[in-house]
């Protein structure tokens, strides 16, 4: 639900005023709340850094490839470069468009703060063979929204009401692989998209793990529900609205619900039992009482 009249915390929200704030007298939580909180904030940035970078690369690769055929495209996959803000883009495609074909790099960008500073593209015949980490990425990424398709657990939307197959059902994946950890294990995430136009789903969005070898582990939902935000592009008091979303039985947001916030104009309130937190921009500041926003709680939730 959106609500236009609500608490001014959770209008407040902003880049420099928020877990880093003190919790709100009355409202301490226990620091496992908090953890799990920033846990998910950084988390969001890179996923929002990771789409940003395969975005950028895959429209240049687009319009210096216009005209020439180009098959077996793959998407692109994202990883940290040596220095802060530099993210090394490499677009991913099968010669040939064969299915079994080895994936290849069609493409290389360096870019840097949203500007590409290099880019190398590779001709048909000599591309090379994606390996280690950017293969287990790149492979993830094909096999990860397979494996929510193929879950029996797996539970989809149809006409704003959930269903258990993705027959009929409104299934449109986002999936962003994730660089690897130290250990090189990684996660990818499959979101239930579009995120186009003025409406993005809320629910069924999922995180598969992948173990240092590249095995792909049980799909986790994250969100469950069917919800849609959907907003006008041309209300003047937008900025003033926040969602509000119930993730009981969790201690904090998820990862999900601050990345979403990055694709949002508008705020989310995201209630935690009879808490509610404020989150923006990427950003997830600390919780207030749900009753001071206006939210009732109901008895057991």
């Amino acid at each position: 639900m959106i609500r236009t009249t609500i608490a001014a915390a959770l209008l407040a929200v902003s880049p420099t005023a928020l877990l880093a704030q003190e919790t709100a007298p009355g409202t301490a939580q226990p620091r496992s709340a908090e953890a799990e909180a920033e846990a998910a904030q950084e988390t969001a940035g890179i996923m929002a850094k990771v789409l940003e970078s395969n975005a950028i690369a895959q429209r240049q690769f687009a319009g210096m490839t216009a005209g020439a055929q180009i098959s077996g495209l793959r998407g692109a996959v994202s990883m940290p470069g040596d220095k802060a803000d530099i993210w090394l883009t490499t677009i991913v495609g099968q010669e040939n468009g064969a299915p079994d074909a080895p994936l290849v790099a069609m493409a290389d960008y360096e870019i840097a703060n949203g500007v590409i500073r290099k880019e190398t593209i590779y001709e048909a015949g000599m591309r090379p063979v994606l390996e280690g980490d950017l293969a287990a990425m790149a492979r993830a990424q094909i096999v990860a929204p397979r494996a929510v398709i193929a879950s029996p657990t797996a539970a989809f939307c149809r006409d704003g009401e959930e269903a258990t197959d993705a027959t009929g059902a409104s299934v449109t994946f986002l999936t962003i692989a994730l660089p690897p950890r130290e250990d090189a294990s990684f996660d990818a995430y499959v979101l239930n998209g579009p995120f186009e136009g003025t409406a993005i789903p809320l629910g069924k969005h999922y995180r598969i793990s992948f173990d240092e070898y590249g095995q792909v582990g049980e799909p986790e939902l994250l969100t469950d529900n069917c919800e849609v935000v959907s907003w006008d592009a041309d209300d003047p008091d937008l900025d003033t609205k926040v969602y509000v979303t119930d993730y009981s039985g969790s201690n904090a947001p998820s990862a999900v619900h601050a990345f979403l916030s990055t694709q949002l104009p508008l705020r989310l309130g995201v209630v935690t039992g009879d808490l509610i937190w404020p989150v923006g921009g990427g950003m997830i500041a600390a919780p207030v009482p749900a009753a001071e926003a206006g939210i009732v709680v109901e008895p057991g939730r």
